[in-house]
């Protein structure tokens, strides 16, 4: 890791932890809560069920987070109308997660039964697009059009990245940089999305929005990287899902593509033909995670995963005579804390 990237944040704030973020700015995180519970329920009982399902298997709210310290960075932020594009960022999140889990047959998410392993597919997939639409029409009912205009054009791009990453499915030669692209899309855009949406309701002018939408790029990236490295090194029990999903879906994330650039050659091309062959044994996913860990490539991801997450940092130091920048600073630090 290069000296320049591993400097340790000067401002205070960025020593807090992300619990103590939380609890620092509960009152309004209590109100987007208020603001999720208040969206009318749909009238068949069914799908409300599963919608009370969905709202109570809470995650970090991280892209809420995100939008709410972005605004407050600004001289002006239209308080109402962040609460409300929090909201809505968070249903259109979860409605990303439910088609997901729906793509990789998941049975388990933050801990709870996902709605397609409960409630069957097509249930799970009326529900993401039931939570798709309503978010879209919140954000038009409050007159939030430039937030709408964001938050389409960058959902957009996610699609895109998820399009993307299904037709590589099984491909072992996938590049680092093809496989940048597909997370820059799949997982960076909401990020972005969060932080222009912050920097607009806020009144950030058009050049702090602009390094606000990198910054949002980075850390995202910075964000799935991890997770994906989870999915190699993670206890199923603390990360609330399965382990190996994405080898056995054929999905090549950093940490594969760079144990098979670095490990034993003999060894990369057997477990290389086993991920492109599909429909793996569990000796097979424990024989691939053991060469992924020891060929270096878990470490080699984390190091990129924590340069793209200090670059994120360094974004903010335009804005480091902000009270607020502490929080967002510590918010980065998270990230940086779940890759090391």
């Amino acid at each position: 890791m290069p000296e320049s990237l591993a400097h340790e944040a000067s401002h205070p704030g960025a020593k807090m932890t992300l619990p103590e973020v939380l609890d620092h700015i509960g009152p309004e995180l209590a109100e987007i809560e208020t603001r999720l519970a208040s969206i009318e329920r749909p009238d068949v009982p069914l799908t409300a069920e599963i919608m009370e399902h969905v709202l109570a298997a809470r995650g970090k709210r991280v892209r809420p987070l995100l939008l709410l310290l972005i605004s407050k960075l600004g001289e002006k932020p239209d308080r109402e109308g962040v609460l409300w594009a929090s909201a809505v960022i968070e249903l259109i999140h979860t409605a990303t997660l439910l088609h997901d889990d729906c793509l990789d047959s998941t049975s388990l998410r933050r801990g709870f039964p996902t709605v397609n392993h409960r409630w069957g597919q097509q249930a799970a997939i009326l529900m993401g697009d039931y939570l798709f639409t309503k978010g879209f029409d919140l954000l038009s009912e409050h007159g939030l059009y430039s937030a709408l205009h964001v938050l389409t054009q960058h959902t957009h791009h996610m699609t895109c990245g998820m399009n993307r990453e299904y037709a590589s499915r099984y491909r072992a030669d996938l590049t680092e940089s093809e496989y940048l692209e597909i997370i820059g899309e799949k997982t960076g855009a909401l990020f972005v999305a969060a932080c222009e949406i912050g920097a607009v309701l806020g009144g950030l002018g058009p050049e702090a929005a602009t390094s606000m939408s990198t910054f949002g790029r980075d850390l995202g990236i910075a964000f799935q990287i991890v997770d994906d490295i989870f999915d190699f090194t993670g206890n199923p029990t603390e990360i609330g899902k399965p382990t190996g999903t994405d080898f056995r879906l054929g999905f090549a994330t950093l940490p594969l593509i760079y144990a098979l650039e670095r490990g034993d050659r003999k060894e990369a091309a057997s477990v290389a033909a086993c991920f492109s062959r599909g429909d793996n044994t569990d000796a097979e996913w424990a024989k691939a995670r053991r060469f992924v860990t020891g060929s270096g490539g878990v470490e080699a991801a984390r190091d990129r995963a924590l340069g793209f997450a200090f670059a994120a940092r360094d974004r903010l130091a335009a804005f480091d005579g902000s009270d607020d920048i502490g929080l967002l600073l510590a918010t980065v630090e998270y990230v940086i804390a779940r890759g090391r």
